[in-house]
């Protein structure tokens, strides 16, 4: 892209001067190329400066030839050098802003550097290179190096263990060409914010701060969860009111529904949700899980649920039947943001890790709701949630507030 701008320019100008304007134009594009602007593609600065760097070098060279030899400035330089200069740094520019957008708009080349041939296979903008563990590092580095330089790598990836010597070796070889490169951990399921490298001439490793951020953001959390909560009462009162008369008239039986759910670090509390389903739906859960084969899963759920009434289904479509769970925002007992709350026979199937859910306070909203809701299976929504008990900060939480509006307007996954 950036060649085809710089020939649709030179010919502009030379089209409209006819001098040697065009010719420093040229001369530009030759120093950027042969510094190795065309393939200097990537998040270092150098991408960019190398067409300004160029651009400077053309404009000193003009200006000394213009102020110093009067008598060939004319044939050297030529007459119309405004054109020819608001041409070559928009032509600057242009090139170093491409050079600098691109690696954020496409994935860069990389090559991934493995032990065995059954390792996964190469994805797209991926190459994969097969290295022995044993090979001298000598011999390793070169092939490497040789590698990137054939494919124009801009990132190396790592996957199995190297030695320290071998790795500073492949670092300090690859700095030429401003490659990056990159050495996989297990997956820690950690908010890059907490996790935090250090480095010293005797040791190296991860710092990850705590998964629970300091009392002020713990209250700051719990004054905004009970501040929205009051101002969206008022604001859905007069939807609150016509549902509850809606359900009174259309149904037999009461219009809230209320379930004890396990909250944060395992207590209980009363849940209050709008009525969806019929007066006798608890009784009838464990026979449709059993029929549905998914009784021992901590995730209830039925398909195709026919305990729901036809005003059920319009209030679960559109999340109304939620709304109620305000009081148990502005009660405390929940936060607008957080994991689902689930049952106690849901959390007496918890294993492992699955506890840590119940260290941050259930919200009305989260990231598996965000991210598919009733779709997703127990082993997705348990990801989402316990990423969510891991990293939770305030920034985070209105970000999955703004997606609940979205999600809600799609009706995403909801049952």
């Amino acid at each position: 892209m950036p060649a085809v701008v710089a020939v649709i320019a030179i010919s502009y100008v030379f089209d409209a001067t006819r001098g040697p304007e065009f010719l420093w134009l040229v001369a530009w594009w030759l120093i950027d190329f042969l510094s190795g602007g065309s393939t200097s593609v990537g998040f270092s600065a150098r991408a960019a400066k190398i067409p300004l760097l160029a651009a400077l070098v053309v404009t000193g060279t003009v200006a000394t030839i213009a102020a110093y030899f009067p008598d060939l400035a004319q044939l050297a330089v030529g007459t119309q050098l405004n054109l020819f200069l608001i041409v070559l740094w928009a032509l600057a520019l242009t090139t170093a802003g491409f050079r600098a957008l691109i690696p954020h708009l496409l994935p860069k080349r990389t090559l991934r550097v493995v032990a065995s041939r059954d390792q996964s296979p190469a994805t797209q903008n991926e190459r994969v290179f097969h290295a022995a563990r044993n090979v001298e590092p000598e011999i390793f580095v070169r092939a490497v190096l040789a590698e990137v330089k054939r494919q124009d790598i801009e990132l190396v990836e790592l996957s199995f263990g190297i030695d320290a010597e071998v790795i500073r070796e492949l670092s300090w070889e690859l700095r030429y060409r401003d490659v990056e490169l990159y050495l996989p951990l297990f997956d820690l399921g950690l908010d890059p914010g907490r996790v935090r490298a250090l480095s010293a001439t005797d040791r190296s490793g991860l710092l990850i701060a705590p998964s629970r951020p300091g009392l002020l953001v713990r209250a700051a959390k719990r004054v905004f969860d009970a501040v929205v909560g009051i101002l969206l009462v008022v604001i859905f009162s007069p939807i609150l009111l016509a549902v509850a008369i809606a359900i009174k008239v259309s149904m037999p039986g009461p219009v809230f529904y209320t379930q004890e759910r396990i909250g944060l670090e395992g207590r209980p509390f009363r849940i209050f949700k709008f009525r969806s389903m019929v007066v006798d739906a608890d009784s009838q859960l464990g026979k449709l899980l059993e029929d549905q084969g998914t009784a021992a899963q901590p995730l209830f759920k039925v398909d195709s649920d026919p305990r729901i009434t036809p005003l059920g289904h319009l209030l679960r479509r559109s999340s109304i039947d939620e709304l109620p769970q305000l009081f148990n925002v502005i009660g405390g007992t929940m936060s607008l943001v957080g994991p689902r709350p689930q049952r106690d026979g849901e959390v007496a199937l918890y294993t492992g890790s699955d506890r840590h859910r119940l260290g941050v306070r259930p919200g009305m909203t989260g990231l598996w709701q965000v991210s598919g809701r009733s779709d997703l299976e127990w082993s997705e929504a348990r990801e989402f949630d316990l990423y969510y008990a891991h990293n939770w900060n305030l920034k985070n939480d209105l970000g999955i507030l703004f997606r609940t509006f979205g999600a809600v307007v799609r009706a995403a996954g909801a049952r």
